[in-house]
């Protein structure tokens, strides 16, 4: 029997998607006023949520990924414990973040 827990914060949200559909990380990028999130799989990524950046969730968003990147965080997804590690890194000259997903 799978125990659905609830993810209170976007990143532990996304995550949970994201490791739900095999992927070993997220990446989320600013374009055209907009914070675009993908799931990482080995280098390629597929496109799973987008926030506009003026809003509250975006702004949120990126708040929570500064955050991770500062300091690890764990998850449980499908009663599995996840380490979460993320790093900020720039690209067009904006920052992006790359949060990557390691079984405990």
């Amino acid at each position: 029997m799978k125990m659905a827990i609830k993810h209170n914060s976007i990143v532990e949200r996304l995550a949970a998607k994201a490791i739900r559909l095999g992927a070993d990380g997220v990446d989320v990028e600013h374009k055209d006023g907009c914070e675009v999130v993908f799931a990482m799989k080995n280098g390629i990524g597929a496109g799973i949520d987008r926030f506009r950046s003026s809003s509250p969730e975006g702004k949120s968003l990126r708040d929570e990924l500064y955050g991770v990147a500062r300091r690890k965080r764990r998850i449980t997804v499908d009663e599995c414990e996840y380490e979460l590690r993320g790093r900020v890194y720039e690209s067009f000259g904006e920052d992006a973040f790359r949060v990557e997903f390691r079984r405990v």
